[in-house]
């Protein structure tokens, strides 16, 4: 049975597949797997990554700083003795506190 366009319902029907068709596109493309919202959820996941990245160049950065530190100055391996080891120099004499219970 073909459509005789001439009648208004005809065209009203036609009119109303093809709303509901482009409101369906349109709402897969916002709330879709790979629509709008998805997006904005991806973008503001790389923005976490990145931030967490710089953070991490920096801690490196630093750690590096720090190897370079004691490969290279022997006051660097002095302050770790005296102070995480408690270790004390020739001729240094240490002075315990009795600790509180």
């Amino acid at each position: 049975m073909p459509l005789n366009f001439r009648k208004p319902s005809a065209r009203r029907a036609v009119a109303v597949v093809l709303g509901a068709t482009f409101a369906a596109l349109a709402a897969y493309q916002v709330w879709g797997a790979n629509g709008l919202w998805a997006l904005r959820r991806r973008l503001q996941e790389e923005r976490q990554w990145e931030a967490q990245n710089e953070a991490l160049r920096q801690q490196n950065a630093a750690l590096e700083k720090r190897i370079h530190e004691l490969r290279t100055d022997p006051r660097a391996i002095e302050k770790i003795a005296r102070e995480e080891l408690m270790l004390a120099g020739s001729g240094e004499k240490i002075l315990v506190a009795p600790q509180k219970k």
